[in-house]
């Protein structure tokens, strides 16, 4: 901790000079569980200090780097799921002064074309930053956008909540890995072989329409296609908003993440109203009983209308999640606040082959509030989430369906100061 203190305290002059940049953090999370079963609680404290140098008109660099450190913490955290995120993942008893290279990228933009080479932090449906710890999800490669065209191939990603980067197919199993498709605990981290991920994406609008495609190749595992289109109608004051997502994977090898000629489908749809003040939508999806819809967790979270944070349906097939969300903006506060209630109806905890995590059917509510503080300082805003799960599923009276999964509220308070 006092390691960490020294370099803020010597950082802030030199963060005060362009082209330096850095954003800090406090994060506290903790977990509650039904009686009988442990709690968790973790505090964080962290920085990302940054570089950004324009070369010539068309070149910039951009080079990060993350440290945090920990206090108050249970003496239990490696058993936890949420907060353990706020480390290192990969070494647990890790705690005290961690570091990490965020991004070493080059861009070549003109008024065409905008290629970006290195480590960097890209935000699509199936990759993402899943920002809800201390330090996004991050990757190594190269990412082209041409107008309507994104191409992309990954080489290495530094999951959220780990330390280092690591080769495509080694980060996958940082997270806890689940059962296999016979119910025997999961044996895959470390032993998948990969040349990369390829992806690929097209935007375009018709007739009032905004159409997507997204497709990810992750050479020898896996193959997923997203198709998406929007509508938007304009409403007195306001405007109605319409979506579908079809998303078509399938396995590319044998192995324990996947089986091979193993496939899986879903379908999300939404519908809601827009105004200058609230926003609501109702949400469904549904996940096809043809298999398990299978995603990294240590890449992103799930792309689907119906994800609400604090869980996802990853691992899953047999699906079907009904989420309401509202959102309300207290102008004159520079508060927002979005509730969310969700129920989702999953295969049996002894489905091995449908369910991955053993997480039986739920309901979960939201209760989010972000406050722009700007006015206090400029660049501070804080963040409050509480997520309440509760079980609707035969847990077979076995703990390990229970603790960290249901029954269980998330507390998170954060605290974002951008320099």
């Amino acid at each position: 901790m006092m390691k960490f203190l020294f370099t803020f305290l010597l950082s802030i002059p030199l963060l005060a000079q362009r082209p330096y940049y850095a954003q800090f953090r406090y994060f506290h999370l903790e977990t509650d569980n039904e009686k009988a079963l442990p709690d968790y609680a973790a505090n964080a404290l962290g920085a990302e200090v940054g570089y950004t140098k324009n070369i010539g008109k068309r070149l910039q660099l951009d080079l990060s780097g993350s440290l945090s450190t920990s206090f108050l913490n249970s003496s239990n955290l490696a058993s936890s799921r949420y907060e353990i995120g706020l480390f290192d993942q990969a070494n647990p008893t890790n705690l005290d002064f961690l570091t990490r290279i965020e991004k070493a990228s080059l861009t070549y933009q003109n008024k065409k074309i905008k290629v970006k080479l290195g480590r960097q932090v890209l935000n699509t449906p199936f990759i993402n930053p899943q920002d809800g710890r201390m330090r996004p999800s991050a990757e190594g490669g190269i990412y082209a956008e041409l107008g309507p065209l994104s191409v992309g191939y990954l080489y290495e990603m530094a999951p959220r909540g780990t330390m280092g980067w690591s080769p495509v197919a080694e980060s996958i199993g940082y997270y806890p890995v689940g059962v296999a498709y016979d119910g025997k605990k999961s044996t895959y981290a470390g032993h998948l072989t990969s040349a990369g991920i390829m992806m690929a994406a097209l935007d375009q609008k018709w007739k009032g329409i905004s159409f997507k495609f997204h497709d990810l190749f992750i050479e020898n595992i896996l193959q997923s296609a997203l198709i998406s289109a929007e509508f938007t109608k304009p409403i007195q004051g306001g405007k109605w908003v319409n979506g579908m997502q079809f998303i078509k994977q399938h396995s590319l090898s044998d192995n324990q993440y996947t089986e091979k000629n193993t496939h899986a489908s879903v379908i999300s749809l939404k519908t809601g109203l827009e105004f200058k003040r609230w926003n609501g939508s109702l949400n469904f999806t549904n996940i096809s009983a043809e298999g398990r819809y299978l995603m990294p967790r240590e890449w992103g979270k799930d792309p689907f209308y119906t994800f609400m944070p604090r869980e996802r349906n990853e691992g899953m097939g047999d699906v079907k999640a009904y989420v309401a969300k509202f959102s309300y903006t207290f102008p004159n506060w520079k508060m927002k606040i979005n509730p969310s209630v969700g129920y989702f109806d999953l295969p049996s905890v002894s489905n091995f082959s449908l369910n991955k995590y053993g997480m039986p059917s739920y309901t979960q509510l939201n209760l989010e509030v972000l406050i722009d503080a700007s006015k206090i300082t400029k660049g501070l805003d804080f963040q409050f989430l509480l997520a309440t799960k509760t079980n609707q599923g035969d847990t077979m009276e076995n703990a390990k369906y229970i603790q960290n999964k249901v029954n269980m509220n998330s507390w998170n308070f954060v605290v974002n100061y951008r320099l």
